[in-house]
């Protein structure tokens, strides 16, 4: 599984939300997406899920173009954001049974009850996916693209409504995912958990690529392209 992108631009009207990036990843990379608000993080990740359309540039997974109209390269990319599509008038186990049939996935009961075991949703099996809290609903996901197993797996923001446990649930999985040769990018401005979990980190600028590179201990360089981020008066320390 490799992730190729190639000169990727998209614009909204006259204003550019990211200009000339390219990327390309090797299986089980797991990258740490950065940058301040309104860097492009967001629309590059939508952008990877097929999700927009580019103004410019392609995006190839495995050989195969990423776009809105391919439906077999979407099927390999999963988007676990903080309003990841869910159906609340489902009940949670009947979300996961959609979702595995809608992605073609031939999964027996058994498993899909270890799934919500895994995230500590056993219990709450039968009731409607609108009654559960912001965090649980998060857990569902997990649990969702564990099932699913997308070779490409993009995360917004993940870490915003989860406790400890919920936490460390979502890095262990991220973790093996990324040891089976999937591709893990997750953007979040939690940098020094994305940090400890990443094999690589970007750093986007006002729409444009302007740090990528492997991690490595000590990272003097990420350090000086970060630190103009911070808050005045403020150092980062790895």
């Amino acid at each position: 599984m490799r992730l190729t992108v190639t000169q990727l631009a998209k614009a909204y009207g006259f204003l550019w939300a990211l200009r000339d990036v390219s990327l390309d990843l090797p299986p089980g990379e797991f990258v740490a997406l950065l940058g301040p608000n309104g860097a492009g993080k967001t629309t590059l990740l939508k952008l990877l899920a097929g999700l927009i359309t580019a103004t410019t540039g392609s995006i190839q997974f495995d050989g195969v173009a990423v776009s809105g109209d391919n439906p077999q390269a979407r099927q390999r990319i999963g988007f676990l954001a903080p309003a990841d599509h869910l159906y609340e008038n489902l009940t949670v186990r009947e979300n996961l049974q959609f979702f595995t049939t809608l992605y073609d996935r031939h999964v027996d009961p058994g498993a899909l009850d270890a799934a919500l075991d895994a995230v500590n949703l056993g219990r709450r099996a039968d009731e409607y996916t609108g009654n559960l809290s912001s965090g649980m609903k998060c857990r569902l996901s997990i649990a969702k693209w564990q099932l699913l197993r997308p070779g490409l797996l993009l995360l917004d923001e993940p870490y915003g409504v989860l406790d400890g446990e919920g936490v460390d649930l979502l890095e262990r999985f991220l973790q093996s995912h990324c040891a089976e040769g999937h591709i893990v990018i997750m953007a979040s401005h939690h940098v020094s958990r994305a940090l400890k979990q990443c094999s690589r980190a970007l750093i986007l600028h006002q729409g444009r690529l302007s740090f990528d590179e492997a991690k490595r201990q000590p990272w003097p360089s990420f350090a000086k392209a970060f630190s103009e981020f911070l808050p005045h008066g403020e150092s980062w320390v790895s």
